[in-house]
């Protein structure tokens, strides 16, 4: 076999890390390069390296984010969120980092797909997050992105043993479910457990635990969550990195919101629907399945009380409440 040798982009631990570093150390100045490769170079921690190389070395750079539903860049092949980089190599004072939203089309558009992507500075924001480069794609996202960084991490109010649990699923497509209850989960091998794909937060109050389980739902969290995450899997550090300031929210707003997580957590259970699956594993596999899309009017006003605590504008609060609305409420034809 082959060995990788004194490469920069050695820890990334992918082969298009190490194609794209060669590609940047061939070019020449005000040279081109582009390649279509996984969603991970724009938003994991491992492929900072090349992140990194791609950011330092070009003078101008474009980000497409590509989902793999409801249709894939390739037909044919494996289900992969894509990212298409095209970079000009060079270094200047005036350098463009360019980027669209997290994009999903449906296959008979395919033939407008690129001309309907659209992009937005995100040179300001590359900071903000360890190991993402935000997938903003317009002014309005950029705008909010200022808006509510004003405000305090998360991180600063999680617990890491005595306090209020709260319960979150991992591994979210069009929704953020989490609750204030475990789900059920039974399978042959095991008995009813919490499932692998459950995982919880620790906060010092009920108060406060209520008011980030309404929060975690809202549709403010959803466009955080695409933002910056694989938009696969929701991990600790989109949590703890969301900023919502509960030590600068008003006693009144964390009460409302509260008010709403009630309502909203009975709207998962009168939802819901027992599925039973079997896998060579575990053998027979019990669990519910959530549907927050019915939930949605709840969690609108939980959109609601948030912009009490932000101060939105009212184009902004709109943006938030429609995000990504289509294809999360089923419009766009998808299976739940």
């Amino acid at each position: 076999g082959y060995t990788i040798k004194h490469y920069q982009t050695e820890p990334c631990g992918n082969l298009y890390a190490f194609v794209l570093e060669r590609a940047y150390n061939t070019l020449r100045k005000d040279g081109w390069t582009g390649m279509i490769v996984q969603l991970s170079l724009s938003c994991t921690e491992r492929m900072t390296p090349i992140r990194d190389k791609c950011l330092s070395e070009s003078s101008n750079i474009w980000f497409s984010h590509l989902d793999d539903r409801p249709a894939k860049l390739f037909d044919g092949l494996q289900h992969i969120r894509a990212t298409i980089m095209l970079g000009s190599k060079g270094r200047n004072k005036k350098r463009q980092v360019c980027a669209t939203r997290y994009f999903r089309w449906h296959s008979e558009v395919r033939q407008w797909l690129f001309e309907s992507l659209v992009f937005a500075n995100i040179g300001t924001h590359l900071t903000f997050m360890k190991g993402s480069a935000p997938k903003i794609g317009s002014m309005m996202s950029s705008n909010l992105l200022r808006r509510v960084t004003d405000y305090t991490s998360l991180s600063n109010h999680l617990q890491s043993k005595s306090g209020v649990v709260i319960y979150y699923h991992g591994s979210p497509q069009y929704w953020i479910r989490a609750m204030d209850f475990v789900p059920y989960f039974w399978n042959e091998q095991d008995g009813e457990r919490i499932s692998s794909s459950v995982k919880s937060l620790i906060l010092q109050t009920k108060t406060d635990a209520i008011a980030v389980i309404a929060t975690l739902n809202s549709s403010l969290f959803y466009w955080w969550f695409l933002l910056f995450s694989d938009c696969r899997c929701l991990s600790l550090r989109e949590i703890g990195s969301f900023p919502l300031g509960l030590d600068q929210m008003r006693d009144d707003v964390k009460i409302q919101l509260g008010e709403l997580a009630k309502p909203l957590m009975e709207s998962f259970k009168k939802h819901k629907v027992r599925k039973v699956t079997q896998y060579k594993t575990t053998g027979k596999v019990v669990y519910d399945e959530f549907y927050p899309r019915h939930s949605k009017p709840i969690i609108d006003e939980i959109d609601r009380v948030l912009d009490k605590h932000y101060g939105f504008t009212e184009e902004e609060l709109d943006f938030i409440i429609n995000y990504d609305i289509k294809y999360r409420m089923g419009l766009g034809g998808r299976k739940e």
